[in-house]
């Protein structure tokens, strides 16, 4: 028999009979007291395994990232590859473009030049003559060019085509014109500015005029308008074979 004197004897006796401290636990405490500890071990247990997966995650996801990093640089070079080709391409097909340009414009001028008697009728005056370079170089040097810009005077003389003509009075008159395949303000403003020229050095009147196979919108509002003439070219240009 157990003799309780003091409070350390009912200790002492729990310590030294495992089953009656069992007993009084399950006096005192509650299910859910009891079974806490169990229940922290699976807390535990799951928290490790959550852990582990974490980190098997993040291990995962630095991978990943460190693919799609590879990734982005390989794109990179890629697009710089293909930046380099559309633009060895774009400036070859503007070569091209430009060859044929020149191509198109130097066969309209030649053209032109065939029919600049044709020109003339149709303008209303008789056909004389076309004025060489060297021609139209000589008007330059022979007369005053003072406030004349060097440039100006360089394109005047390299004009597409000037014709000498006269009216029905037999007047002298002078036809300036520049040859294009799409006349724009370009083409209207060197015809204006070389016939103003021509008037100037040679005191004879001139007329303004272009040819083209079209116009853009501000060249067809002078021709409408009756500010320069337009001798329509037909669209035979030859095409380069394919």
């Amino acid at each position: 028999m157990v003799t309780i004197n003091t409070a350390e004897d009912p200790l002492r006796a729990l310590r030294e009979n495992p089953e009656w401290k069992d007993a009084v636990r399950r006096e005192i405490l509650s299910e859910e007291l009891m079974n806490l500890p169990s229940r922290f071990d699976q807390f535990a247990a799951k928290t490790e395994q959550f852990i582990a997966g974490t980190e098997e995650f993040t291990a995962e996801q630095t991978q990943f990232n460190a693919r799609t990093d590879d990734f982005i640089a390989e794109q990179r070079q890629f697009n710089a590859r293909m930046d380099s080709f559309v633009n060895r391409t774009d400036a070859r097909f503007g070569r091209l473009g430009g060859d044929l340009s020149n191509m198109k414009d130097e066969y309209s001028i030649s053209k032109t030049s065939r029919d600049a008697e044709g020109i003339a009728h149709d303008m209303g005056f008789k056909f004389v003559r076309t004025l060489s370079i060297s021609e139209l170089l000589a008007l330059v040097t022979s007369s005053d060019t003072a406030g004349l810009a060097t440039g100006d005077l360089r394109s005047f003389r390299l004009a597409d085509l000037v014709i000498e003509a006269t009216d029905e009075n037999n007047a002298t008159n002078y036809i300036a014109m520049e040859v294009s395949y799409t006349a724009d303000e370009r083409d209207t403003s060197r015809a204006i500015r070389n016939a103003g020229f021509l008037t100037r050095f040679t005191g004879y009147p001139a007329h303004a005029a272009i040819a083209s196979i079209r116009n853009d919108r501000e060249t067809q509002d002078l021709v409408d308008g009756g500010q320069i003439y337009w001798y329509e070219m037909e669209d035979t240009v030859p095409r380069p074979e394919a």
